[in-house]
């Protein structure tokens, strides 16, 4: 504001002077005029030069405190100039010069207020030193006359000095007005813009859930059609072998169904925001080994070599989600490579450790790559080729990787491979913590005295008979109280509970406690849940349960049993 009107005042200030300097000609000694517009020429010339600078490099929040402080200063020099005039102009002898000189600095003070006061300190530096030293003249002359002018220049000043400040307070008060519109359409603006966004979201996410629906009507029902007519077979066949065969052929169903219904699981928690990393130090080779012992067997049938480079690295990072990365990136290898090799190796860089999963398959073409992490995304072919599922491993993979903020890479070449790599910082082995939980393990028989609590009569009537076939002992009931019951008059001594999250009269917590309670003692439990919030799981683990969440695997089942009750290794 203050810059815009450095040409209008100092061109009137320059033609204001010349007025002045020949009117003063011939009333005082010419020398004094003609120096004094010198002054003022030369003032004005300075003043243009440095507007011009200012207009080039621009006032931005960093150099505005500068050029405040030479605004300021040649504030101060223009009323220095001005002020000369009442200094050396001839006042107590000619009442005409007097008059003109009071007359001329009051009005240039006060027509300054207007265009100084919008920064009080350049106003201050003006018409101080500008009215000051007549004033001051005059109170000293002697003159009652002259004293009773100087008085009142003095007041004069007070008056403008006190004007400017009242005048900036409302130039402040009209930028704030103008800022806080600014302030509220820019809020707008971004309100308007959020709502935009969250509607195209919404659009999004009812186009994915169509495109969820069309690509997954599929491949859902697939696997449970197949398994329908696979049970019906083995209803009415009489061949052992081929009854065999049966079984086998449903197990796989099942698990593909499984997995189908683990990946959108996934997919649901990462998208909501329902999942958060719990980031720990620990060996690499921990979750390595274990994956590469999953999908062995796979690879081997398909006649594929399954390399890996054991590795003893300390990483830092969530053992779940890292897991899931890896063994993602490898399903997907396996799945996608009909012949050659899959391998999984590592390598140092810096602060990092870099995971490398390559394979011999068919390669990514560069119109896919970047599409090939969107949920439902298949290259062509793919989705109906071996039962090759919604193709949403790479997505979650994707999220993971997101979330816990390792940099995801991938190099391909068409008819040559693939290499996925992702980076993972390095741990601290002195940090490193064993996740076996304390429990009471049991040496001697196999066999499990097991009570089992699920509200499921289907799920009860398969859990049972799956552990009674494995040689254990069980007891299944659907409340606490019906358990309890049994407890108390038959006499039955359990060695394990196994029970589900949500029962009918209480939770699974509250059945192991209970059931402890009435024996005196503690007792390995296994709690079922399918609540993906990972505080429920934390809940139970701090609780000494042992987690598992459905869709239960029998494999899973039978070993977390083994693990608990004879304290063998937990192989998965």
């Amino acid at each position: 504001m203050l810059v815009k009107q450095i040409p209008a005042m100092t061109g009137l200030n320059f033609v204001t002077a010349g007025i002045i300097a020949v009117i003063l000609l011939g009333d005082v000694p010419n020398q004094i005029p003609l120096l004094w517009f010198a002054g003022v020429a030369l003032y004005s010339g300075v003043r243009f030069w440095h507007y011009s600078s200012v207009k080039r490099e621009k006032i931005t929040v960093d150099n505005v405190v500068s050029h405040a402080r030479f605004f300021v200063g040649f504030s101060f020099v223009s009323g220095v100039i001005w002020g000369f005039i009442g200094i050396v102009l001839p006042i107590s002898d000619n009442p005409f010069v007097l008059i003109l000189s009071a007359t001329l600095l009051c009005g240039m003070v006060a027509g300054s207020v207007s265009y100084l006061s919008i920064y009080k300190p350049a106003y201050y530096a003006y018409a101080i030193p500008c009215v000051a030293p007549l004033a001051i003249r005059c109170l000293f002359d002697g003159n009652e006359m002259l004293v009773a002018i100087g008085i009142l220049l003095f007041l004069f000043l007070g008056v403008n000095l006190f004007n400017s400040r009242m005048a900036q307070v409302n130039v402040l008060k009209g930028i704030n007005l103008v800022l806080e519109n600014k302030e509220l359409i820019e809020r707008l603006r971004h309100e308007k813009s959020k709502a935009d966004m969250a509607r195209s979201l919404a659009d999004d996410n009812n186009e994915a859930k169509s495109r969820f629906l069309a690509a997954a009507s599929h491949d859902l029902r697939q696997p449970l059609h197949a398994m329908g007519f696979f049970v019906e077979a083995m209803m009415h066949e009489k061949n052992p072998v081929k009854i065999q065969d049966l079984v086998k052929k449903v197990a796989q169903t099942s698990e593909a169904l499984r997995n189908l219904l683990g990946s959108l699981l996934d997919i649901s928690k990462i998208e909501s925001g329902g999942i958060e990393p719990h980031r720990t130090h620990f060996i690499l080779n921990e979750i390595l080994v274990e994956i590469m012992q999953e999908f062995s067997e796979q690879a081997k049938e398909k006649g594929l070599r399954l390399n890996f480079k054991p590795c003893s690295q300390t990483v830092y990072s969530d053992k779940d989600m890292l897991g899931r990365i890896i063994r993602n990136l490898i399903s997907n290898a396996v799945r996608y490579t009909d012949k050659g090799y899959v391998n999984v190796s590592w390598e140092v860089e810096s602060a990092y450790v870099m995971i490398h999963i390559a394979d011999s398959g068919a390669g990514i073409s560069e119109a896919d790559r970047q599409d090939i992490f969107r949920e439902f995304f298949q290259v062509k072919g793919d989705h109906q080729k071996n039962g090759r599922g919604l193709g949403l491993g790479l997505s979650i993979v994707d999220g993971l990787s997101r979330l816990l903020d390792h940099p995801l890479m991938m190099h391909s070449d068409v008819g040559i491979g693939s290499v996925f790599s992702i980076r993972v910082p390095q741990g601290n082995l002195s940090k490193v913590v064993s996740e076996t939980p304390e429990l009471n393990i049991w040496s001697g028989d196999t066999c499990a005295r097991t009570i089992v609590l699920t509200n499921e009569d289907t799920s009860r009537e398969s859990i049972s008979g799956i552990m009674r076939h494995w040689g254990h002992q069980v007891a299944d009931f659907t409340t606490i109280e019906d358990a309890l019951a049994f407890l108390k008059t038959d006499g039955f001594d359990p060695d394990l509970v196994i029970s589900d999250i949500i029962l009918r009269d209480g939770s699974g917590i509250e059945a192991v406690a209970a059931i402890e309670e009435l024996h005196g003692h503690s007792l390995p439990g296994i709690v079922m849940t399918g609540d993906g919030d990972d505080r429920v799981v934390e809940q139970l683990r701090t609780k000494g349960l042992s987690v598992l969440q459905k869709p239960v695997q029998p494999a899973k089942l039978r070993s977390m049993v083994t693990y608990l009750v004879r304290g063998e290794e937990w192989q998965i």
